[in-house]
């Protein structure tokens, strides 16, 4: 058998167009994270966190394996997020997110905007 002759399936072909959501990235601690700080200081970056949110339109994958790559609908969400973030580019309106093991909780964080993130949502715009 050629290769020729091996039909492999559509890959990123979706049947309905993609419809944007948001990644709401949630819970935000400083990052790096201060070293040498008191008790009293880090309880207050874990009462702030609750309420460090960053949200990015125009988000239509989002993928974590091996890294974490979010895949915008067009190039002025892809920019946005690219401004906010940091993130380097991947392929085309596509980003890699920056990680840290050393930063989560049960799975690294993700990084933006100077700050860890430790949990997110993917909600339809």
């Amino acid at each position: 058998m050629s290769i020729a002759t091996i039909n492999p399936a559509p890959v990123n072909v979706p049947s309905q167009p993609m419809r944007p959501m948001r990644l709401i990235l949630r819970n935000g601690y400083p990052y790096p994270y201060p070293t040498n700080i008191s008790e009293a200081e880090h309880e207050t970056h874990a009462s702030q966190a609750a309420g460090v949110m960053l949200e990015l339109p125009g988000v239509v994958h989002f993928e974590w394996l091996h890294v974490v790559t979010v895949e915008f609908a067009d190039d002025d969400a892809l920019e946005h997020a690219q401004r906010t973030t940091g993130w380097k580019t991947w392929g085309y309106r596509v980003l890699e997110a920056q990680t840290s093991a050393a930063d989560g909780y049960q799975h690294p964080a993700i990084i933006a905007a100077n700050c860890a993130f430790c949990g997110f949502n993917l909600i339809p715009e």
